[in-house]
């Protein structure tokens, strides 16, 4: 009687059964890396497009300008037009508008005579006027509103505009102690006292 070689251990799983398993194990490896690599680029696509349908952010699309009428609309049309309104900084509040930089204050309605004192705090921005809602007119086209009154504080920097004059914003001399304007054939006349502008006559 031949003695084997090698002897075969208990429980050993035969040849023809090793394969098959070792076969079977590779197959569902690799479906198993397959399903992973079609997964990936379509959770990437998925994001993606679910990204893309989430709404607008609002301010992120602006209507374009309705046209105005009246006072607030003259200046706002006026003030539109102006070569440094295009510069002005967008408001936070309204992304689709720009953000008054001056606090602008209307001297003469007949003609129109608007003065703008440069802003250096927001508070600044506020009318002043007692009654508020007929001294402070909100604008419909910028962040911010224009004052109606007959006084002005001195600061450097200060511009004029009249719709009658064009679009075009004009600087008031810094030591200027009155000024002279002639407007759609009026003639008007702001005069300093101490700090303070007072519109003295028209003719």
């Amino acid at each position: 009687m031949k003695t084997p070689l090698f002897a075969k251990p208990a429980g050993a799983v035969p040849a023809r059964h090793a394969c098959r398993f070792l076969l079977a194990t590779l197959l569902c490896s690799g479906l198993a890396l397959s399903g992973c690599t079609r997964f990936e680029p379509d959770a990437a696509k998925n994001s993606a497009q679910s990204t893309l349908k989430q709404p607008s952010l609002p301010g992120q699309t602006c209507s374009p300008a309705r046209p105005q009428t009246g006072l607030v609309g003259l200046l706002d049309e006026t003030l539109a037009k102006t070569k440094e309104a295009k510069a002005w900084p967008v408001s936070k509040s309204d992304r689709c508008k720009h953000q008054f930089p001056y606090h602008f204050t209307v001297i003469s309605v007949s003609p129109v005579l608007v003065i703008g004192t440069p802003l250096t705090s927001p508070a600044e921005a506020n009318c002043v006027s007692g009654n508020a809602s007929i001294h402070c007119l909100r604008s419909e086209r910028f962040a911010g509103r224009y004052e109606v009154a007959d006084t002005f504080t001195h600061a450097s920097g200060l511009v004029w505009f009249s719709p009658e004059h064009g679009p075009r914003l004009f600087d008031i001399p810094q030591h200027a102690k009155s000024m002279y304007l002639l407007i759609n054939g009026k003639s008007l006349r702001l005069k300093r006292k101490g700090n303070q502008w007072v519109f003295a006559h028209k003719r």
